[in-house]
Parts: structure tokens; C-alpha cells; sequence
């Protein structure tokens, strides 16, 4: 090792003990991921505006190479979970933007026990893992669970929940994710019970057999079916357990489905080449609804680039704006098409008062209907 090589690895040593003692010391979590990224050198611009990129969207984290092609990521006052859907908003952002596949990762948290060479061992085990197995996925865990062990994630979630009882529950009325509080009063055989509030026992009967469940101490989110549900109890037990990798939980905004039906046109250079429906809406995507030959259509142009236009109506159906936008075509499926959007501030405003007026006007229904 090169005199230069060693005081650069002491100054990474300083930086990453500085994060753990900062930590410590104000008493926030802090979660560390391990990415394999090829460099190639002999595009290094490009390089270097990939970094540039994760710098500006993190707001300048700690971020260390780490050796053969491996990078060190640190997120400040971020648990497990929050850190894996983070990371994935990375990698989405990174192909989406520079077709860039980052597939093996680790990821861990800091434990109060771990001095700096445990958190790295603990980050690089999983990393190891995650570059061995055949689906290149996140592998994650913390100084006491390995989540990546069937196993040993049953054993996990009950210590997890017999440690702390208290959960979240989710579930969906068109769009919109509903929110109460929960405690578990029991977890056997792949099956939780717990006890909520009555107007989280009226949602349910709203809506599918199926709810999400969040806890502090969960890397991901639950998804569950409703095995049992007793309305004088206020109690509700829930099968078929599956963490998901990402929800519609994790989403950043919301996204509703409109009351009243909204045509979209799709114009690729200047031209109109497909027409079809909205079927959700938030302020950075939009699924739409077509026919089958305009998917076909759409399909044959290999660009992704596309101008979207729409009206958007209050509930009185006076038109609200005429919306123009640029859009990145994201996923077709069957019929639908996800568009992602980057509207400017004013646009913006307007899709987001949009979807908060109908996120009112449906839950105001929901609660006059039950009397809540």
C-alpha cells in the first residue's frame, strides 16, 4: 500500500467513526449500504456526474469507495426500512436517468454496541450475500436479525413484536392509504392478531381482504390477508405474510383515482398518438388507461419520451386547468401505462390541490357513510 493509498484509508477510518460518534451522541439511527458500481475509467465524466447525481438527490451523505468496484453509503437519522426504500429510489432514479443496473447490496443500521469494524463486517456479510445468490436483491439486517434467513425472520418478528407490540396498519379506499394504530396480542405460525380502533374496523369493511402492516423495528412493509375479523373485539388476525419491496405504502405522494373519469392525450413529436383514461394520478406519475392497438402503437416507438395532456375537473366539473406536461414512459402493462412526470412549480400546485381535494371529498364520504 502506497503512502497516499494509507492516508487515504485513515481519513476514510475518521469519517466513518465521526458518523458513528455523531450518532451515538445525538442519539439517531444511522444505516450504511454496500453497492458494487463498475467505474469506467475511460468515461470518467460519466462517472463522475452518476456521483454527482446521488450527492445532489441525498444532499452530500458520506459516500466512500470502498475497493474492487465497491461503494460505502451512509444515511443520516434513517432506520432499516427507511434506508432500503431510499436505496431503491436510488437505483430507480440511476436507470431511469442513465440506464445504470445496480443490483448487489447490503444494507445494515448501526447497533448501540458497534464500534466501526462491527457495523463494516456486518454491512460487507450481507453484501457478500446479496452478489451470491441468483435474483440480485438487497440483503439487509441488523446486529440481531438476519432477514435474509426465512428462519430466522420468524424468529425475528417475534422477538420484534413481543419487544414492541405496537404497529400500523394500512389499508386502501380508492388510492388513498387509510392509516390507524394497532397492537398485537398475539404472533403464531406465520399469523398476527392484533387489536384496533373502530373506525380502522369500519375501513376494513370498506375495502379488499388484504392490509399492510408497518413497524419501526420491520425492514419492509407486510402484506397481509385478513384471516379473522371480530368487530365486537376490535380484533383482526392476519395470514400469508410477505414483506414487500416496495408499496404503495412507500409512496412519496399520494396518488388517487379521479371521482369522474379524465381523458389524457399522448402526443410523441407533435403528434397525436394515442388517447385514453386516467386511471391514477399524483405529482410525479401518472397511469393511464388504453386500447389495445394504441399499446401497440406505443410499443413501436422506441422512445420514452412523451407530452401528456389533460383537463383536470373539480367536483362540480368546472374545469380546473389544462394540463401540458413531458413525460418518461415507465412500465406497460395489459392495458395501463405508467408515465413518470416532473412538473414545474406551478403545474405542480395544481396537480397536488387536485388530488388533495379529492382525497378530502372521499374521505369525508367515507366518514359521513360510517358516522365516523
Amino acid at each position: 500500500m502506497s503512502r497516499d493509498e494509507r492516508i487515504n484509508k485513515y481519513l476514510n477510518f475518521a469519517k466513518i467513526e465521526s458518523e458513528i460518534l455523531l450518532s451515538k451522541e445525538n442519539d439517531y439511527p444511522l444505516s450504511i449500504v454496500k453497492f458494487k458500481y463498475e467505474v469506467d475509467l475511460e468515461n470518467a465524466f460519466f462517472f463522475k456526474d452518476v456521483f454527482k447525481e446521488i450527492y445532489r438527490y441525498l444532499n452530500f451523505p458520506l459516500l466512500l469507495y470502498s475497493g474492487n468496484d465497491s461503494f460505502l453509503l451512509f444515511f443520516r437519522d434513517k432506520k432499516l426500512h427507511q434506508s432500503i426504500v431510499l436505496f431503491k429510489k436510488i437505483q430507480q432514479k440511476l436507470f431511469n436517468e442513465y440506464g445504470i443496473k445496480i443490483n448487489n447490496a447490503g444494507i445494515s443500521v448501526l447497533h448501540k454496541k458497534d464500534d466501526m469494524q462491527d457495523l463494516l463486517d456486518r454491512v460487507n456479510k450481507y453484501f457478500v450475500i446479496s452478489k451470491r445468490i441468483p435474483e440480485n436483491r438487497i440483503i439487509y439486517g441488523t446486529r440481531d436479525f438476519d432477514f435474509y434467513n426465512n428462519e430466522k425472520r420468524e424468529e425475528s418478528l417475534k422477538t420484534i413484536l413481543s419487544q414492541n407490540p405496537n404497529i400500523q396498519i394500512y389499508n386502501l379506499y380508492k388510492g388513498i392509504p387509510m392509516k390507524e394504530d394497532g397492537v398485537v396480542v398475539g404472533y403464531e405460525n406465520q399469523v398476527i392478531c392484533f387489536q384496533t380502533t373502530q373506525k380502522e374496523m369500519l375501513y376494513l369493511q370498506k375495502n379488499e381482504n388484504f392490509l399492510y402492516i408497518k413497524h419501526t423495528d420491520f425492514p419492509n412493509i407486510i402484506k397481509g390477508e385478513i384471516a379473522k375479523f371480530d368487530y365486537k373485539r376490535l380484533l383482526v388476525c392476519v395470514k400469508n405474510l410477505e414483506f414487500q419491496d416496495s408499496s404503495v405504502i412507500d409512496r412519496e405522494h399520494i396518488r388517487i383515482s379521479p371521482p369522474k373519469s379524465i381523458r389524457i392525450m399522448i402526443e410523441y413529436q407533435d403528434s397525436l398518438i394515442a388517447d385514453g383514461e386516467i386511471r391514477s394520478i399524483s405529482i410525479d406519475s401518472i397511469s393511464v388507461a388504453v386500447k389495445k392497438n394504441m399499446m401497440e402503437k406505443i410499443k413501436k416507438i422506441k422512445s420514452k419520451e412523451f407530452v401528456l395532456k389533460f383537463r383536470l375537473f373539480a367536483k362540480n366539473s368546472i374545469v380546473v386547468d389544462n394540463i401540458t406536461i413531458k413525460s418518461t414512459l415507465f412500465n406497460m402493462t395489459n392495458n395501463e401505462i405508467v408515465f413518470l412526470i416532473k412538473p414545474n412549480g406551478f403545474i405542480r400546485a395544481k396537480i397536488s390541490n387536485y388530488v388533495v381535494a379529492c382525497e378530502e371529498e372521499i374521505i369525508k364520504n367515507l366518514q359521513i357513510q360510517n358516522k365516523i
